[in-house]
């Protein structure tokens, strides 16, 4: 996320989530977290269609049957194992 659009202060954090894309989860951590964003460090593979740009979700759980909701969120940016987003209801 660019620095400017970034709102809040990032806190480190090692939890498990999972990153939905199209109807299918992909294990991560949550490297840091702030109330506009989070950078995400996929256990998987990063699905090879996604995008700078791609809407996607995020649950703050690895079992999406007890986790309370989807965060709608906006991919910012990629690399080989770790994925940004921009939170879109916020």
């Amino acid at each position: 996320m660019d620095s400017e659009a970034r709102r809040g202060r990032r806190v480190a954090c090692n939890d498990k989530c999972l990153l939905v894309f199209k109807g299918d989860f992909y294990s991560c951590k949550l490297e840091n977290i702030s109330i506009s964003g989070v950078l995400v460090r996929c256990d998987d593979t990063i699905p090879a269609s996604i995008s700078p740009g791609d809407s996607c979700g995020l649950l703050l759980c690895r079992d999406p049957k007890i986790c309370p909701g989807e965060y709608p969120a906006r991919v910012t940016r990629l690399d080989t194992s770790k994925v940004a987003l921009q939170f879109l209801d916020i």
